[in-house]
């Protein structure tokens, strides 16, 4: 697997990506970034809670699907949940979008920064499809159907590989 990945990472530099991220290196909004010491850790710790609010969202949405907490009809969690879960994507999309500029080369040239943006595109397809579903089956009554649930098992298990890959890109090999 490392040296699938170690390869990945070695094509990704013979691509026109390299020469982008380097010009995307040397943009203002890159140096600007890169001059103040407190940026990153900023924009990481925001990062760091937009996560935890959609990893949060995602399992109390679950835990009502599950019946294990909760006394609001499954229509009113999901009104609840998925406001939260769309403000917090909305912060790691901006948070992750400027914390690429601040460290652009490593991270658009990492295969695990690559595997982690299809990961996060499928998770955010998917939970819209989830809530969409929720929605429609609540409508109807305060039930949900198995696969439902195993689509709230899914989401769990994608937002865990997601911060693991953010963890990761640190330690990718380049």
């Amino acid at each position: 697997m490392g040296d699938l990945l170690y390869n990945f990472t070695q094509w990704l530099y013979t691509t026109p990506l390299n020469q982008f991220a380097q010009s995307m290196s040397e943009s203002a909004l890159s140096l600007w970034i890169v001059e103040r010491f407190w940026a990153i850790p900023i924009m990481q710790v925001t990062h760091i809670l937009g996560i935890a609010f959609s990893f949060a969202a995602v399992l109390m949405l679950n835990m009502r699907v599950f019946n294990l907490a909760g006394h609001a009809t499954l229509a009113e969690t999901s009104a609840r949940y998925t406001k939260i879960l769309w403000w917090a994507l909305a912060v790691i999309v901006l948070s992750g979008g400027l914390m690429l500029f601040g460290d652009t080369v490593r991270n658009l040239l990492n295969s695990i920064f690559w595997i982690k943006m299809v990961l996060v595109v499928s998770g955010v397809l998917i939970a819209i499809g989830f809530a969409h579903r929720l929605r429609r089956q609540s409508a109807v009554n305060d039930t949900v159907s198995g696969g439902t649930k195993a689509i709230a098992i899914f989401l769990v298990v994608l937002w865990c590989l997601i911060m693991l890959c953010g963890r990761w890109i640190a330690y990718a090999p380049s």
